[in-house]
């Protein structure tokens, strides 16, 4: 019997990136390139401080939207090294963040978890 693709375990270091879809996450990219853009270190200390000023500036429906969306990105980068995500960030989501660290997109996610719940 042959082991089925899904039957193989995901290895924890994985950086394949090959089945990302930017198109599934159409508001969390407005975010990062509204927010996270080449000059946000002028406007914000953090980038949890411009989730924190999107969050003030965006109607409910736009806060939902990104932190469902931001949730759904960290489920599915998970298992990814810190590089790939960073690189599924800037390359194919257009930030221009440069992650450095897991507890910079916890940081995100506090910001964006009030906000989540489905109505």
């Amino acid at each position: 019997m042959t082991a089925k693709k899904s039957d193989t375990p995901k290895n924890s270091s994985k950086s394949d990136t090959s089945e990302f879809s930017p198109a599934k996450f159409p508001s969390l990219r407005q975010f990062l390139r509204g927010y996270l853009h080449e000059d946000w270190q002028d406007e914000y200390e953090t980038p949890s401080e411009a989730a924190v000023q999107f969050c003030e500036d965006a109607d409910a429906e736009e806060r939902q939207h990104v932190a469902l969306e931001w949730i759904a990105f960290c489920e599915q980068t998970k298992n990814l090294s810190l590089p790939a995500t960073a690189s599924l960030l800037s390359d194919k989501l257009g930030s221009s963040w440069h992650l450095k660290s897991p507890e910079e997109l916890q940081a995100i996610s506090a910001v964006f978890a009030q906000f989540a719940r489905k109505t």
